[in-house]
């Protein structure tokens, strides 16, 4: 059960591999120099003293729907937090096929890059996503910026997400971001990033949601699922890494059902796959990416920011 707001078709194996070593290339996600330690953007004077929305005690039996059409094609584009794990491949594509959707995935990722660089046609990896959307004929792109970097530079991340969703959408495809978390309490960067993990997790949520609605675009709030998960004393695991930034196994299947249950809008619960965790575990961790995914809490009105004219480009 969530301690965080809320007192409330075949079988398959999921174990993680190792990522792709021509796709993992790179520094750690924070140690780039790129990373940005810049003092955030300004927190609210006051914290919301009341939660925005109500969740449903229950889970309605109505949610969820049955997709329309079966067989998909998505990239996903971003950096460790996406290929940890091989989370994209190892995670989501079984989720789909056990809900008998038919996905082809192609993913674009290295470590610590910046949305900003995969839209530059120059960088190498961006050339790659250039050559993707100009070749390949998808129906969802998933976009994962840099993890401090909304906060640190919500301009830059603005930037890049503008550039990127021109080429979505000269291809075609529906543009969901895949919105990260807050640092675990600990980690060496967190107090320039918002300075607890709500918090952080908050001025993300905060960046992610702005620029989605600038772009008419989607948000995956895997930051939502993994902050619930952290806060529930019931769910012994630990979504996080020894290094207290990256996921760990268990919050790289958050992410994975999160982004599957937001994009098709399937109920976890509904899906029987499994994945190589405990049971009580596995049901943890489907109930926060259903919250996540059909009720996800929006951004307190504190926190609420416009990504309109936010930019670096004159």
């Amino acid at each position: 059960m969530l301690s965080l707001l809320a007192s409330l078709f075949a079988l398959a194996s999921c174990n993680a591999t190792e990522p792709d070593a021509t796709e993992q290339n790179g520094a750690e996600e924070s140690e780039k120099a790129t990373d940005g330690t810049d003092k955030p953007t300004e927190k609210p004077t006051e914290k919301p003293t009341e939660k925005p929305t109500e969740r449903p005690t229950e889970k309605p039996t109505d949610d969820g729907k049955e997709p329309e059409k079966t067989s998909f094609k998505v990239l996903f584009i971003g950096n460790s937090f996406t290929y940890y794990n091989n989370m994209p491949t190892a995670y989501f594509a079984k989720m789909c096929k056990a809900a008998g959707l038919d996905v082809e995935i192609d993913t674009i990722t290295n470590g610590g890059h910046r949305l900003d660089e995969f839209a530059d046609p120059e960088d190498e990896y961006g050339a790659k996503v250039h050559r993707a959307l100009a070749n390949e004929q998808y129906d969802y792109v998933i976009l994962q910026e840099q993890s401090g970097r909304p906060i640190a530079k919500p301009e830059g991340f603005f930037d890049g997400s503008r550039d990127l969703a021109a080429l979505v959408a000269e291809n075609g495809a529906e543009l969901w971001f895949y919105q990260t978390w807050g640092y675990k309490e600990g980690y060496s960067k967190l107090p320039t990033h918002g300075g607890t993990t709500e918090e952080m997790e908050l001025l993300l949520r905060a960046a992610y949601d702005a620029i989605a609605e600038e772009l008419d675009a989607n948000v995956a709030h895997v930051g939502i699922a993994m902050y619930d998960l952290h806060l529930n004393d019931s769910f012994e695991p630990d979504v996080y890494d020894s290094d207290l930034y990256h996921p760990s196994k268990y919050g790289s299947i958050a992410a994975a059902w999160t982004i599957f249950a937001s994009i098709f809008e399937i109920d976890p619960d509904k899906v029987d796959l499994d994945c190589g965790i405990e049971e009580e575990h596995l049901e943890d961790i489907k109930e926060a990416a259903y919250f996540a995914a059909f009720y996800p809490d929006p951004v307190p009105d504190g926190y609420k920011i416009s990504s309109e004219g936010v930019t670096n480009k004159k």
